[in-house]
Formats: C-alpha cells, structure tokens, sequence
C-alpha cells in the first residue's frame, strides 16, 4: 500500500488525510547538547556564576547573588566566546537577575515550562560551571518540594529541593527537565553539610517579573549586596 502524497489527477479517489509524523522525543544527550549552547557562565566583580538564555532578546536569567553589585558583566559562552552583558533587572527580596547581550538577540533560547510544575520523583538535569569547571552537567531528581528558608538578603519560597549536586559558580543555571529539556527551574543554593542536596527556585515564580524587566530594562539597579559564594542553607 503505498502511504506516500497522494497527486492530485483527474479521477482520483479521494482519501482521508494522512496523519502528521510524530517528532522524534529527544534523547537525553540530546537534550544536554541542545541546553549546553544556551547555558552561560557569568563574571562579575562579585565572582563566578551561571545563567541561561530564556528569550529571543538576547536576555538571561540568573541570580541576582551572581551579579550583586555589578551593572556591567562578562559572559562566556560553551564555545568560549565572550561578551559584554549589562544587568537590566535584579531583585532585593528574590534571587533573580536579568542579563542583557545584544550580541546574543536572535539566538533561540531554552524553552521554559511555564505552567508545568514539577513533582517528587521526575529526573532532573542541572547545568552550570560548579567551582568554575564551565559545561558541567550532574543528574539527579526532585527529592523534596516546597522547601523555604532566607539567605540574606533574600527569602526563598517553594523551592524544588533536588538530588543533583550543585556547588558554588552553579547558581543562577538552569534546572531542566531529562524528558523534555524545559526549564523548571534557577539553580540557587546548597544544604550545608549536606552532600547531594540542592535547591532550585520553580521558574514559573520569577518569571512574571523577569519579563517585565526584559519590556522595560531598570534605568537604575537598587543597592544589593550579596556574598555569590554563600549560598548555603543553615
């Protein structure tokens, strides 16, 4: 039987569309590949941190511990290009930063789990540069869910707690789901004491207002003062 287009000629039978092909489901070095070339690492005059492209504007997300004090930052890309990135949003009571690079407009961003919340047991990616070792990626899943506690100056609220061992210079990457390669989430902090444990804030909580920086840029950062390689819970 041949399942092929069907031409259009005259005294041709019609027959009932054919159904779309199914889009192949990424494999899971796939997905790592694909999100690598959007993860970044960030340099301020605070430290090291991470971030990842989340629209066509050439805009990350990040955290604000990351970029604390700076209004202008170096970010690195997997292929080691670097550019010049200027701070046009950054919170004083939640950890989240938005990082603008013109030159990266344009590029296709991680795709972002706007609705999608993600629950006890599903396999998470987390990625980053931990200790400064750049396009590191560890495995893991959500092992706890609405986790708060305060970092000054910050207070974190229903955080995702993950399997994944995340270390200084991981804040601000992307938490990303291994079946779809969607964003769930900004890598922030790490149980002191504790080996194996993370958190992550949920990104449909910050995401709301890191758009609203992305349409209307912060002409003045407010004063923020944080220690980029603190971020451990008590």
């Amino acid at each position: 039987m041949n399942n092929g287009p069907l031409l259009a000629v005259a005294g041709q039978t019609p027959t009932a569309a054919q159904p779309a092909a199914v889009k192949a489901k990424k494999t899971r070095k796939e997905i790592i590949e694909d999100s690598q070339k959007r993860v970044v690492t960030i340099e301020s005059g605070e430290g090291l941190g991470s971030g990842f492209l989340y629209n066509g504007k050439g805009d990350l997300l990040t955290n604000a511990h990351v970029v604390a004090g700076s209004r202008d930052v170096t970010v690195r890309t997997k292929s080691h290009q670097e550019y010049k990135g200027k701070v046009i949003g950054i919170g004083t009571d939640t950890d989240v930063a938005v990082v603008r690079v013109t030159e990266l407009k344009q590029t296709e961003p991680l795709q972002i789990a706007r609705s999608n919340k993600a629950e006890i047991g599903d396999e998470i990616l987390a990625l980053g540069s931990p200790l400064g070792l750049e396009n590191t990626v560890t495995t893991g899943i959500i092992s706890g869910l609405g986790r708060s506690f305060d970092i000054e100056p910050y207070t974190y609220s229903n955080m995702y707690q993950i399997s994944a061992p995340i270390a200084p210079g991981n804040s601000g990457g992307p938490l990303v789901s291994a079946e779809t390669g969607n964003v769930l989430g900004i890598n922030s902090a790490s149980a002191t004491d504790e080996a194996g444990i993370g958190f992550s804030i949920p990104i449909s909580s910050v995401l709301k207002q890191a758009e609203a920086w992305s349409e209307h840029p912060m002409t003045k950062l407010p004063d923020v003062s944080a220690d980029v390689t603190a971020r451990e819970t008590r």
